[in-house]
């Protein structure tokens, strides 16, 4: 099935897939070709999609995706590429995030920091699980 992901700063993929999990807002979404027709919103995650053997990986935030029974679209406020991805500096990122969470914890901060803060460090959590081994 056509497969592409449309991120503000252009389109990110157009391919074919067999296979696509999707992290919807709600949980992640299974899709194979011949998929019922919806529209969701798109959660922060994994996205990944398989064509043959070959299964790839990319960090998406928020948007929404349309599925059809022979292509899928991803409308996505975000998305990354875990090869190009500096690693060093996600780290640093989370580390700073925990710190203001530990802060959070103690009322050192508004809880609006405090949320950002739980937000972020989740966000580069996953970011940093998608590392290529």
């Amino acid at each position: 099935m056509k497969f592409e992901i449309i991120a503000p700063q252009g389109i990110i993929l157009e391919t074919e897939a067999d296979e696509i999990e999707i992290p919807a807002k709600l949980g992640y979404v299974g899709v194979l070709e011949g998929h019922t027709p919806f529209f969701a919103m798109l959660g922060m995650g994994e996205l990944w999609y398989r064509t043959g053997t070959l299964k790839k990986s990319l960090f998406v935030q928020g948007g929404y995706f349309d599925v059809q029974p022979h292509s899928v679209s991803v409308l996505s406020e975000e998305a990354l590429d875990p090869e190009e991805v500096d690693y060093d500096e996600i780290e640093e990122k989370k580390k700073e995030q925990d710190e203001l969470v530990q802060k959070g914890v103690k009322g050192e901060i508004s809880a609006e920091e405090f949320h950002k803060a739980l937000f972020l460090s989740k966000k580069y959590e996953i970011i940093l699980s998608l590392r290529p081994k």
